[in-house]
């Protein structure tokens, strides 16, 4: 019978990777890892270039199915045929009709659709920021002397990171808001680590979060569409905190174009 030294680590596309754990398997991507345990899973298939970790499920159930692409098949084979031996078949007759899968797995998501879509925003924000400021600097240069440009360069990239700023923590406000009204709420309790949490959404999988502190259990409320991304049903001392910041911030830059302005006024 193989161990688990001698089931190869899967590398696939898009920077993922399943690998076999004492406690089952842990499939890792770019932006989250699903620790999947052994009672939980079903079968493993080799599929060419891909492997399939089909979950158990109750009688009738459609059972969840994860899935790794771009593997090497020869070991996509020797992974799928050593975890498939160290799946003990009486225990999975016996416990198939009692077991559903997918309320075992615990998800741990990094980022969620909502934050790579604000990270995108704030890549282009700023990237827009250091057009204009070049062509601001070259403009001013060859039409209002050598001291433009030094203002110019030095001023507008303070300015543009006072708005970014502002944009991320003001945008992330108004989410939390639209979360809160829109969201599913759930109780997320404690798990194995100390300010560790879990909470499941409705297709009884398991989210991971982190909240120090915070008691016997997390009141949640958590985007149907994605539910990953969350917020408390109350808004907490730091997300009243990243609010001011970001109307402070704001302020802070519409006084740094005024004070631009006056100063290039003056030249």
């Amino acid at each position: 019978m193989p161990t688990l030294s001698s089931i190869p680590v899967l590398t696939g596309n898009d920077r993922t990777n399943l690998t076999a754990v004492p406690e089952g398997l842990l499939l890792r991507g770019r932006h989250r890892n699903i620790t999947i345990p052994a009672e939980a899973v079903a079968r493993v298939r080799a599929e060419g270039t891909s492997v399939a970790v089909e979950l158990r499920a109750r009688i009738g159930a459609t059972p969840t199915v994860y899935r790794i692409e771009g593997v090497d098949g020869a070991r996509a084979v020797a992974f799928a045929e050593g975890v498939n031996s160290l799946i003990e078949p009486e225990e999975q007759e016996e416990q198939e009709e009692e077991v559903d899968g997918i309320s075992l797995v615990v998800s741990d998501t990094r980022k969620t659709r909502w934050t790579l879509g604000a990270d995108r925003r704030l890549k282009w924000f700023v990237l827009a920021i250091l057009a204009v400021t070049v062509a601001l600097a070259v403009f001013g240069g060859l039409t209002q002397g050598a001291v433009y440009p030094v203002i110019t360069v030095f001023f507008a990239p303070i300015i543009g990171a006072c708005f970014a700023g502002s944009m991320q923590e003001l945008t992330q406000s108004l989410h939390a808001r639209r979360l809160r009204r829109i969201g599913v709420k759930e109780f997320a309790r404690p798990a194995n680590l100390p300010g560790s949490y879990v909470y499941q959404d409705s297709t009884r999988l398991n989210h991971a979060l982190i909240r120090l502190n915070a008691g016997p259990y997390v009141e949640l409320v958590y985007d149907p569409a994605d539910p990953a991304d969350w917020v408390t049903v109350r808004p907490g001392f730091m997300e009243r905190l990243s609010r001011a910041a970001g109307v402070f911030t704001f302020l802070c830059g519409i006084g740094g174009l005024a004070l631009l302005q006056l100063l290039l006024s003056d030249l």
